[in-house]
Order: structure tokens, then C-alpha cells, then sequence
């Protein structure tokens, strides 16, 4: 697959759920406030609803929104009129690699954080902005993006691909909430420097994991942690599910217990995960 045939271009009912998600869009609001100034020029990738957008175009922006979306940004432009700043934002329908802009921007936003960053494409787009749209003295939004991962017993999920005696392979799932038991300590897998070119990016990590309890671990829960701006800090509490990553086969383990486990993948490539225990 290429870069472009990850693009995950959800559709608009989706981009409008999002709307639910309050403490995500107050704490970009508040970011939007700090850095945005008056007649700045602002490139928003991955618009959806068109709520960045909008944000920074009522701080008196000039404001260029794309999206891969064409019904996404219909409604987005309904958005803008409805909210009086029609005006100050140009609707592109572009994936983000095939656009380039007339003038650098001073500011980017850019929206595409998943729970483990392993299926939207954050790292790789904001990679092209930098090097792309972004004046040098620019500022992009979010900044920083840590990826922490933890092994789980979850039987509902892994029971999820063996049903009325077929049996389905095992792929990624969101987590509901209480669904899951923590076996060992979260640790920390990858951290990524948004403000600067990550072209290539790759995950590729040993972590040793010590339990805290005796289980069966069904595989990791995948989780993230970024910095907007400064200390505005989004966590998974605003808005986002774990990501299930499943073992080939489970492993019973006893409290106190070590285990060594490879976690490697590219970000925004959902089929480049690899999961092996040591």
C-alpha cells in the first residue's frame, strides 16, 4: 500500500459524533486562542466537522480547511456560514500530501490523533506540514504525542472471533470501557516531537513487563497521551477508546512474573503491526 491508501476519511456522520467530545474541542479552543493571532494564515488538515476551522477563523484568521472527505466538508462549509465566518475559510477537498498551498502557513492544525496512533495518519501528516506548509517560524498544533502500551486480559474481545464454530482472524478493536484487566504497569513505548520532520516513522520496541496480578493476557491495550500547546494536555478521558492488540495465542501468567514483548509498527499503517513475545 502506498501512504495515500491508509487516508482514513471518515464520513460526516462521524465527523459531526465528534462534536460530543467537549473537553477535546475546549482544550483546542484554548490552544487555538493562545496561538492564533488576527490576519494569520491557518492550514487545517483533516477538518471533519469543521470545528478547528471555525475556531480559528472566528480569532480573524485566514483559514484554508482540507479533507479527503467532499461530504465532511460540505457539511463543515454549512458549519462556517451558519457561524458566520463563511468568509475567512477556503474548503479544500485534498488529501493532505497532494496539497500545497499558495503561501506557508503560520499556523497547522492538525487533528488525526488514534488510541495507539497506529491507524489515523497524526505522525505522517504533521511530518508534511513541517517540512510543506508550515513557516519555519510557524507553530503546529498538537506539538508532542506519547504512546504508552499495557498487557490485558480481556475475554470478551478475544472470544469476539470464534463464533458458531468459525472461526475469524484476530485484528485490532476499540475497548469499551471496564472491559479489560490491567495484568502489569503501563509503560511508555514511543514519544514523537510533532514540531519537527518524522518522514519515516517507526515503532519498533522491547518492553519488559512485570505483573501485578496472575491472568491470562490476551494482548496489549494501546493508549496515547499529547501535548496541544504548552502544558494543554489531551488524554484518552477526552474521547478516546484503548485499542485492543491482539496475541496470536494467550498466555496464562502468575503475579510477579516478567515477560519481554516486541511491539513494532509505522504509524497510520494499521496492517504493519507486529506483536511477539521474547
Amino acid at each position: 500500500m502506498t501512504r495515500k491508501m491508509y487516508a482514513t476519511p471518515f464520513t460526516m456522520l462521524h465527523a459531526a459524533s465528534l462534536l460530543s467530545h467537549t473537553s477535546r474541542i475546549r482544550k483546542f479552543r484554548d490552544a487555538i486562542y493562545r496561538v492564533v493571532k488576527s490576519d494569520d494564515y491557518v492550514i487545517d488538515i483533516g477538518t471533519g466537522s469543521g470545528i478547528l476551522a471555525i475556531l480559528a477563523a472566528r480569532e480573524g484568521a485566514r483559514v484554508t480547511a482540507i479533507d479527503v472527505n467532499q461530504e465532511s466538508l460540505a457539511y463543515a462549509q454549512k458549519a462556517a456560514k451558519r457561524n458566520g465566518v463563511e468568509e475567512n475559510i477556503e474548503f479544500v477537498h485534498s488529501h493532505f500530501a497532494d496539497f500545497f498551498p499558495d503561501e506557508q502557513a503560520d499556523v497547522v492544525t492538525c487533528e488525526m490523533l488514534s488510541s495507539f496512533m497506529l491507524i489515523e495518519q497524526q505522525i505522517v501528516a504533521s511530518s508534511y506540514a513541517v517540512e510543506n506548509l508550515l513557516k519555519p517560524s510557524g507553530k503546529i498544533m498538537p506539538e508532542e504525542v506519547s504512546i504508552f502500551a499495557v498487557p490485558i486480559q480481556n475475554e470478551i474481545l478475544w472470544e469476539r472471533f470464534e463464533i458458531e464454530g468459525l472461526s475469524f482472524p484476530r485484528v485490532v478493536q476499540t475497548i469499551e470501557p471496564g472491559q479489560s484487566v490491567d495484568l502489569a504497569d503501563l509503560s511508555e513505548l514511543a514519544i514523537f516531537d510533532l514540531t519537527v520532520p518524522n518522514p519515516n516513522p517507526v515503532v519498533d520496541k522491547t518492553l519488559r513487563f512485570t505483573f501485578v496480578q496472575s491472568g491470562i493476557v490476551h494482548g496489549l491495550a494501546g493508549m496515547f497521551e499529547s501535548r496541544i500547546f504548552d502544558e494543554i494536555l489531551l488524554t484518552m478521558e477526552d474521547g478516546w477508546k484503548e485499542l485492543f492488540l491482539p496475541l496470536e495465542q494467550p498466555i496464562k501468567v502468575h503475579e510477579g512474573e516478567s515477560i519481554d514483548m516486541r511491539i513494532s509498527f509505522m504509524p497510520g499503517e494499521f496492517d504493519s503491526l507486529v506483536l511477539e513475545t521474547l
